[in-house]
């Protein structure tokens, strides 16, 4: 067996976990336009059926106002680290997430702040997504670079999110918002 083909299934691997974080994020985001669109065009890639449902459900119960009394200023459920995080500085924990983001190049979009769930989640996707491009090249390097960072940021990040959120979400949130919220703190530990 060549090198080649010991990497198609990891890379395969690498593309659906980066598919289902970037499910996890957009879950997360202003239900626009554009995210309808990116919503859509990401289902094809997605395996597991219950990641299709919540697609499927975000597409058909997702709003705006639903969106906003959640997760807006005076929501029920924050999504910015910031919240979560006890006795860290505002300023360091950005410029932390600058740096991480930084190194890999991700520039998220300017709708939410650095810090905010959605975005956070988005990284980890296109960190999964560098993954695979490595271990595609055969370049073992970056690939193991890009692993461990995303490790380290979900487990310096993403999990202090996860608990509360999740908490928050099974009072307040749709069903599929409340499986989301179950899912992220699955797999943050």
């Amino acid at each position: 067996m060549t090198v080649e083909e010991m990497a198609k299934p990891e890379v395969t691997r690498l593309l659906g976990e980066a598919a289902e974080w970037r499910l996890l994020g957009l879950l997360f985001e202003y239900p626009s336009a554009s995210w309808r669109t990116q919503l859509t065009a990401l289902l094809p890639d997605l395996r597991d059926e219950s990641l299709i449902g919540m697609a499927n459900s975000s597409l058909e119960f997702a709003s705006e106002g639903l969106h906003i009394a959640l997760f807006g200023p005076a929501g029920s459920v924050p999504l910015r680290e910031v919240t979560y995080q006890a006795g860290v500085q505002y300023g360091y924990l950005m410029a932390e997430l600058a740096a991480y983001y930084g190194a890999f190049g991700y520039s998220p979009s300017a709708e939410e702040a650095a810090d905010h769930l959605a975005v956070e989640l988005g990284f980890v996707a296109y960190l999964k997504l560098k993954q695979a491009l490595a271990v595609a090249a055969s370049d073992s390097g970056p690939a193991q670079v890009t692993a461990d960072a995303a490790a380290a940021f979900i487990k310096d990040h993403l999990a202090v999110l996860a608990e509360p959120v999740a908490r928050a979400l099974e009072s307040f949130a749709p069903a599929y918002l409340v499986q989301a919220g179950r899912l992220i703190l699955q797999r943050t530990g």
